[in-house]
C-alpha cells in the first residue's frame, strides 16, 4: 500500500500545484498590464490563496508599518525544506554568527540550505516590483521544470511580497483616481511613507521606522541570508536595468570575499540577460559601493551578498514608446549609449516599455540569483561561516580590539541610544561586572563594551569610525566625483556620544547587555528642587510631560530645567519618573540661578508641501518622537491669514525658496502613452506655493510675535524675502563653491544662549548643503528689534570630522545658526539639518530648544 501510494506521490503534487490559481484568475488581469496597479490587499490576499492551495509557500506576518498595516513574509521551498524551516535557520544562523568549529561547520553546510531574500516595493512610486511579486511566487510554486526543481530543493526563498504596504496603497489608489485624465502621471503630492518616504531606503542602520526594525530583525538576528536581493527602478537612461558590479569607490569594511561575490552573481546575472537576448545592462555606473544605510548596502557588512537591480521605470502603469533618436548620447561617466562597452555590452535601442517589460526583467534576475544560490548552495553558506570566523580573528588581534561606551556621558540615554541601534543590527554588546582598565584608562563596573573581535565586525567598524571619502579625480564632466548619497556617517559624532576606541587588548569580566538596550532613570542628591539635566535629549520627554498636566516648567540662566510640581511629591515618585522616561534627575535645596523662561504647551506649525518633501516628514518624526504636538499645514493655511492667531512657532523644513513659494507647476511633467504625449498636470488642489499673499502673512507672523525656523536651504527665503541682516556666503562660483554631499563638521557653540542650553562647546553638526551664514549688521546697530546673534559657528580649522567637503574655505569660522528679531517676533536659521533622517541626536537640543522658546514666558 505505501509502495502505491508513493507511485502516485508525484501525480498527487502535481495536482496540488494545478490548484495554484494564476495571478490572472485572481486579480482579473496579470499584474503588469498596461494601465493596472494592484494594491496592497489585493496582493497580499492572493500570496493568502498561494498558502492555503500549495504545500511550496508558509505565509507569516512579521510586523506591522507605522500605519498599522500587517507585513508579510512568504517562505517558498520544497514541502520536505517548509517542514524544517527551523532547523534551517538555526544552520544558517549559526554558520553566519561563526559559532561550530571548522568541521561542524562544514556538516552543518551540507546539511543547510542556502537562504535567498527578495523583497519587493520598497519605493512605491517604482511600482513594478510589487507587482511582480505575485507573479514571482506563482512561477516558484507551480514550474516544475529542472531548474526552478532545483532550486526549490536547495533554496529557502524568503520573499516580502510587499515591504512599504502603506506607499503601495498610496500610490495605487492615487494612480487609479487619476487614470484616463490628464492628471494620470501626476507624482503623489505626499510621502509614500510615513515620515520617510524616498529615505525608507536611507535608515538601515538608525532603524528609526517601525517597517526598517522589523526587517533587520529577520534579516540581522534571525535569518541571516546569503543573498539580499533588494529591487529598484532608476537606472540611468536609456539603460533598462542596472546590475552589479557597482560603480567606485569602494567602502574599505566591506569584506573583499563578500564584494567579489556580488560581482560574482552580477556577472551571472547579466548573463542570463545575454542568453534570454534582453539588452540595456549597464553596471559600473551611478550606484556605488561606499555608503552604508541601504537596504542592499547594510548586508555588506554583515557578510551577505547585498544585491541593487534599478530596472527601467515609466509613470506608474502607463506604457510609453521610445525613439532611439531621443537618447543622450553619453551616460554621465562619458560611455556611449549606443555603442557597446564592457560598462554596457548591448544597447537598447528603443520600443515600447511599461510595467510588464520591467517585471521580465525583474524575473530574469529574481532566477539568476536563485539559480546560482542553488549551484553554489553549500559554498554560500560555508562562506559565510568563514568570513565571520576571519573577522573575529581579525577583531582579538586589536586595532581596533573593542570599542568603550564611559558610563559618563554628556548625553547619557543618547548613548544608550546608539547601543541598541548597534544591539537592533546584530552587533553584541556586553555590560562590565567589575571595574576595569583599557587604553590606560580606568572604567567602573556598568561600562559597555563592544568588542570588535565580531562576526560583523565590518557593520561595527564603519558606523563608529570616521569616513574619508576617497578622491577620485574628474568625471567627463570635468568635476569631482561626488558620493551616490552622504558620505559621512560616523554614530558617535552625529549622536554626540564618547565612544573610546581601544587599540590592543585587555581583560574585562563582561556579560550580554540584551538584544535590547533602555536607558536606566537615574535620581542624583537631596532637596525640593527638581532639575532636569538639559544636556540629554530624553529630559524633553518629561518637559512634555508635565507641560501636559499643566504643571510649571522653568529653564534657568545656567540652562537647567526646573520642574515645579506636587506629583513629585516624594523621592519614591521622582524616581519612578526617572525611571519611566530613562533620564536624570538632579534634587538639590537651592535653585541653580535666575529664572529665565518659564515653558508653555508648544503651538507648533509645520509646512507640508505638495512636493513630498523628505525633510519635513523626519521633522515630523523627531516632533512625534519627543511627544511634541503639531500641525501640519499647507498653502491655503498661509492666506488666511491666521498664523499668529494659531501658532507660536512655524517650521520650514529644508526646501528651497523658488519651491516653498511656487510649489508643483502645472504641466512640469510629460509622459506618453499608446505614442500619444501626455502632459502630466497635478491637481489643481496641489498646484503652486505659499505664494505672494502667503509670505506676506508669514512675515506678518514673524513681525506680530512668532518664531519662524528654518532649515538648510529654506533659509533662502527668510534671508532674502525678510531683508534678515545676513548673508550667506558659501555660494561661490561653479565648483568654488561650499558643497558638503552629508558629512560631519565641527562647530563650536555659544552655550551662554539659550538656543544652545545643553550644548557642549565643541560639538558636531550634519551639513548636506551649502548654507554658511555671514552677519552683516554693524556691532553698534545689533540691538531692538534688529538684534541678531550668531549661536553655532563652523570651525575655523578642521572644519570636515567624516566624510568630505568642497570648497570649505567659504564655511570656516562662517556662522552655521543664526537667531535674528524681525519686528516682535525672530527667525532662527540652521544652516544644517538637525533633525537629518532622525540621525543627528547630537544637534537635536538646538532645534528643541528653539521650539520651546517659541512658547515660552520671559521671566525677566
Amino acid at each position: 500500500m505505501r509502495a502505491a501510494l508513493r507511485c502516485f506521490a508525484p501525480l498527487l503534487a502535481a495536482l496540488c500545484q494545478a490548484a495554484v490559481p494564476t495571478p490572472r484568475e485572481h486579480f482579473g488581469y496579470t499584474p503588469g498590464d498596461d494601465y493596472k496597479l494592484a494594491d496592497y490587499g489585493e496582493i497580499i490576499s492572493y500570496f493568502q490563496k498561494l498558502a492555503r492551495s500549495s504545500d511550496r509557500i508558509l505565509l507569516a506576518e512579521f510586523g506591522k508599518t507605522s500605519m498599522g498595516k500587517p507585513m508579510y513574509m512568504a517562505y517558498i521551498s520544497s514541502p520536505e525544506n517548509l517542514k524544517k524551516l527551523d532547523q534551517y535557520r538555526s544552520i544558517s544562523r549559526r554558520l553566519a554568527l561563526g559559532e561550530p568549529d571548522e568541521a561542524e561547520a562544514r556538516k552543518l553546510a551540507e546539511q543547510g540550505r542556502a537562504i535567498v531574500w527578495i523583497d519587493s516595493g520598497l519605493h512605491a512610486s517604482e511600482v513594478a516590483p510589487a507587482q511582480h511579486s505575485p507573479e514571482l511566487a506563482y512561477r516558484m510554486l507551480t514550474d516544475d521544470g529542472e531548474e526552478t526543481d532545483t532550486i526549490r530543493r536547495q533554496v529557502i526563498l524568503l520573499q516580502i511580497p510587499v515591504i512599504n504596504p502603506d506607499g503601495l496603497d498610496m500610490i495605487s489608489h492615487w494612480y487609479r483616481g487619476n487614470l484616463g485624465t490628464r492628471y494620470e502621471a501626476a507624482p503623489l503630492p505626499w510621502l509614500y511613507q510615513k515620515y520617510a518616504g524616498h529615505d525608507n531606503n536611507r535608515d538601515w542602520f538608525m532603524m528609526n521606522l517601525a517597517e526598517t526594525r522589523a526587517v533587520s530583525r529577520l534579516l540581522f538576528r534571525e535569518w541571516f541570508p546569503q543573498i539580499v536581493y533588494n529591487q529598484h527602478q532608476s537606472p540611468p537612461f536609456p539603460a533598462r536595468i542596472f546590475v552589479p558590479p557597482y560603480a567606485e569607490p569602494l567602502n574599505p569594511n566591506i569584506p573583499a570575499a563578500v564584494m567579489e561575490g556580488i560581482n560574482a552573481i552580477g556577472m551571472a546575472m547579466k548573463e542570463r540577460f545575454a542568453r534570454e537576448n534582453k539588452p540595456g545592462v549597464l553596471s559600473y555606473h551611478g550606484y556605488d559601493g561606499w555608503w552604508n544605510g541601504g537596504l542592499r548596502s547594510v548586508p555588506a557588512f554583515h557578510n551577505m551578498h547585498g544585491i541593487l537591480t534599478e530596472t527601467a521605470l515609466n509613470s506608474y502603469g502607463t506604457p510609453r514608446t521610445y525613439d532611439p533618436s531621443e537618447f543622450p548620447a553619453r551616460f554621465t561617466n562619458g560611455i556611449s549609449t549606443r555603442e557597446p562597452s564592457m560598462f554596457y555590452e548591448r544597447p537598447w535601442m528603443g520600443g515600447k516599455w511599461g510595467a510588464r517589460e520591467a517585471i521580465d526583467y525583474m524575473l530574469t534576475a529574481d532566477f539568476a540569483i536563485l539559480n546560482i544560490a542553488a549551484g553554489r548552495r553549500t559554498d554560500y553558506l560555508l562562506k559565510s561561516y568563514q568570513m565571520a570566523r576571519q573577522a573575529m580573528e581579525a577583531g582579538r588581534k586589536g586595532k581596533p580590539y573593542a570599542y568603550v561606551v564611559p558610563a559618563a556621558q554628556w548625553d547619557r540615554p543618547t548613548a544608550v541610544e546608539l547601543l541598541d541601534r548597534l544591539a537592533q543590527g546584530g552587533v553584541e554588546v556586553k555590560r562590565a561586572r567589575a571595574a576595569f582598565q583599557a587604553g590606560g584608562k580606568s572604567y567602573p563596573a556598568g561600562t559597555h563594551v563592544v568588542a570588535a573581535s565580531q562576526p560583523f565586525r565590518a557593520y561595527l567598524v564603519d558606523l563608529l569610525e570616521p569616513q574619508v571619502y576617497p578622491a577620485l579625480g574628474v568625471g567627463a564632466n570635468g568635476r569631482p566625483k561626488r558620493p551616490y548619497d552622504i558620505a559621512g556617517w560616523t554614530l558617535p559624532m552625529d549622536m554626540g556620544v564618547q565612544v573610546d576606541r581601544i587599540a590592543d587588548r585587555f581583560e574585562a569580566d563582561l556579560e550580554p547587555a540584551g538584544p535590547e538596550l533602555k536607558s536606566e532613570g537615574q535620581v542624583r542628591g537631596e532637596g525640593s528642587i527638581v532639575l532636569l539635566d538639559h544636556r540629554e535629549n530624553a529630559g524633553f520627554f518629561g518637559v512634555n510631560f508635565f507641560l501636559g498636566r499643566n504643571e510649571k516648567v522653568r529653564i534657568a540662566s545656567t540652562g537647567e530645567i526646573i520642574l515645579d510640581s506636587p506629583y513629585l511629591e516624594n523621592r519614591e515618585r521622582v524616581e519612578n519618573f526617572a525611571r519611566q522616561f530613562g533620564i536624570t534627575v538632579q534634587l538639590q535645596e537651592q535653585a541653580p540661578g535666575r529664572m529665565l523662561y518659564e515653558l508653555k504647551q508648544p503651538r507648533v506649525a509645520l509646512y507640508q508641501p505638495w512636493i513630498a518633501n523628505a525633510d519635513q516628514g523626519w521633522t515630523e518624526w523627531l516632533l512625534d518622537h519627543y511627544g511634541l504636538a503639531h500641525t501640519l499645514i499647507h498653502n491655503d493655511d498661509f492666506r488666511k491669514g491666521d498664523l499668529r492667531r494659531r501658532f507660536d512657532t512655524l517650521i520650514l523644513a529644508s526646501q528651497t525658496a523658488v519651491s516653498i513659494l511656487h510649489g508643483f507647476r502645472d504641466g512640469e511633467y510629460s509622459a506618453e502613452r499608446a505614442g500619444r504625449r501626455l502632459i502630466a498636470a497635478q491637481r489643481p488642489e496641489y498646484v503652486g506655493g505659499i505664494g505672494i499673499e502667503g509670505l506676506a502673512h508669514l512675515d506678518r507672523f514673524v513681525r506680530d510675535g512668532g518664531t519662524l525656523i528654518a532649515l538648510d536651504s529654506a533659509t533662502e527665503l527668510p534671508i532674502e524675502y525678510f531683508a534678515l541682516p545676513v548673508k550667506n556666503v558659501a555660494r561661490g562660483e561653479g565648483e568654488s563653491s561650499f558643497y558638503s554631499p552629508g558629512s560631519i563638521l565641527r562647530v563650536n557653540v555659544d552655550t551662554s544662549h539659550p538656543l544652545a542650553f545643553g550644548m557642549p562647546k565643541n560639538a558636531f553638526v550634519f551639513s548636506s548643503g551649502g548654507e554658511a551664514f555671514e552677519i552683516t549688521l554693524a556691532p553698534e546697530h545689533n540691538r531692538g528689534e534688529r538684534e541678531i546673534h550668531g549661536v553655532v559657528s563652523f570651525a575655523a580649522k578642521n572644519l570636515l570630522a567624516s566624510g568630505w567637503v568642497s570648497g570649505e574655505r567659504h564655511a570656516l569660522g562662517k556662522q552655521a545658526l543664526v537667531e535674528s528679531r524681525y519686528g516682535k517676533g525672530r527667525v532662527v536659521l540652521f544652516g544644517f539639518r538637525p533633525q537629518f533622517r532622525g540621525q543627528s541626536y547630537g544637534a537635536f537640543k538646538l532645534l528643541l530648544n528653539a521650539i520651546y522658546l517659541g512658547s515660552a514666558q520671559p521671566l525677566q
